[in-house]
């Protein structure tokens, strides 16, 4: 009987052991907020002009055991974008957004939202039937034009070789 005690008291240890962990509701917010911020971010990348968005947010919690009041909702955002993006513009859309997903924010002047200029876009023209930057296309029309000329020379060498060996064969049977 002492065996079967010791075996129970072992088994019932590696149960709870090996029990999957069970998320408070403070960690439940915090995924909340960390998914909220994704979505937002990847919401913020569509707009015109931007490049990377990264979001922190924290929606509005109160705790039932707590004494203290509720923790307030923040917000912030720093936001990457090329150079011809309208920074006015993205600041708008990122709040407007912000209040969609927090409703619960305090006044728009307060939320820090960092827009920099990161990226260059280069101007783009067409050359036929590519799309190069501007600054390349003088080149690109040269070397198209080289090859157009090679190649409408090794055509005139291969023809002229071509006469030249039809003129050796029909001269040598007629001999």
């Amino acid at each position: 009987m002492p065996g079967n005690l010791g075996s129970f008291a072992i088994a019932a240890m590696i149960a709870t052991g090996c029990a999957p962990p069970i998320d408070g509701p403070l960690e439940q917010q915090r995924a909340i907020d960390r998914e909220d911020g994704d979505r937002l971010a990847a919401q913020l990348v569509q707009l015109p002009g931007v490049v990377t968005a990264t979001v922190m947010l924290h929606h509005a919690r109160r705790d039932p055991l707590a004494v203290n009041s509720t923790a307030a909702a923040t917000f912030g955002a720093v936001i990457a974008t090329d150079d011809q993006a309208a920074p006015d513009a993205i600041r708008a859309a990122t709040i407007r957004l912000a209040h969609a997903v927090v409703p619960e924010l305090d006044g728009a002047a307060a939320l820090p939202i960092e827009i920099n200029a990161a990226v260059h876009r280069a101007t783009l023209a067409k050359v036929g039937p590519f799309r190069v930057s501007a600054s390349s296309q003088a080149p690109l029309r040269a070397v198209l034009a080289l090859g157009c000329v090679a190649i409408a020379g090794l055509a005139g060498a291969l023809a002229v070789s071509a006469r030249g060996a039809r003129r050796h064969r029909l001269g040598n049977s007629a001999q």
